[in-house]
């Protein structure tokens, strides 16, 4: 059985972020950590950038950014903290041959516009594009690693899950290098959000409130084979998680989406939030 995740503190979005209120439609989709005491969070219904203070507090530091971008929103967020850039994904965009992509916008730490890139993967439809997004740099070697909903760009329900794996050109636009799939363990309803730091990866899901977690060889951007572990989160009440970031090498940062109507009444308790989890010692 899975492990479950143990939860460290959590806080409502609205009530961190000035000039909000309760009724505020803050759906978080992706998290990112600018530093060991600051997250950024996107939503798929705004083009700004929140950043927040870890110790989930009300803090004069916690402001949002606007990001101008292709999209109503972003689907997810990763920084490069050595070269100072914040990469926010755009889940799919019809492109100018017809195509539907997803586009990386690209903004200095302090909000500065700098470049939009697409993404050469094509998808069938437009809300079945990119899910997460995960920066890494190995000296010169700078890659993007960008979480498919499905392996076939549709759903994840026709075949699991898939990692497209992007490295920076010269001329500073990203090209597609391999995918990963993502191995019978890690088959959940869907898939929601991504991120890589102490050599491992992690992969959510919001439907079936699941967290798979593995090593990853850095040299060879693959998974370890037999390194994957399944976690839980405390409660069904977790059915909204859209992104997640490592705070350390078993710590969890995610932010949840807005429930919907469909959904138990149970998880309007904890979305639109940020959360802090920590993975269960004996993993």
């Amino acid at each position: 059985m899975a492990k479950k995740l143990e939860l460290i503190r959590e806080e409502k979005l609205y009530r961190l972020l000035p000039g909000r209120k309760k009724s505020s439609r803050l759906e978080a989709s992706g998290v990112a950590l600018a530093d060991d005491a600051t997250a950024l969070v996107v939503f798929d219904n705004l083009n700004w950038v929140a950043r927040i203070d870890l110790t989930l507090e009300k803090n004069p530091q916690n402001i949002l950014l606007p990001a101008p971008s292709l999209g109503p929103g972003f689907e997810d967020i990763a920084v490069d903290k050595e070269e100072q850039r914040v990469f926010c994904l755009v889940e799919s965009v019809e492109d100018f041959d017809g195509h539907l992509r997803g586009f990386v916008a690209e903004y200095s730490v302090e909000g500065k516009y700098l470049q939009c890139i697409r993404l050469h993967t094509q998808f069938e439809k437009a809300n079945k594009g990119f899910e997460g997004l995960a920066h890494s740099r190995r000296g010169h070697d700078e890659s993007l690693y960008a979480l498919c909903e499905g392996n076939l760009g549709t759903s994840a329900k026709k075949g699991g899950g898939r990692i497209d794996v992007f490295v920076r050109r010269g001329d500073g636009g990203w090209d597609g290098t391999h995918q990963i799939m993502l191995p019978k363990q890690a088959e959940f309803a869907d898939y929601s959000a991504l991120a890589y730091d102490f050599g491992k990866i992690a992969v959510a899901s919001q439907a079936s409130a699941r967290l798979w977690v593995a090593q990853i060889d850095e040299e060879k951007k693959i998974i370890v084979p037999g390194s994957g572990k399944r976690y839980r989160f405390p409660s069904k009440s977790y059915g909204n998680i859209e992104g997640i970031a490592w705070l350390s090498a078993d710590t969890l940062v995610a932010v949840s989406d807005r429930a919907k109507s469909n959904q138990p009444d149970r998880c309007t308790k904890k979305d639109q939030s940020i959360h802090i989890f920590r993975i269960p010692e004996g993993k």
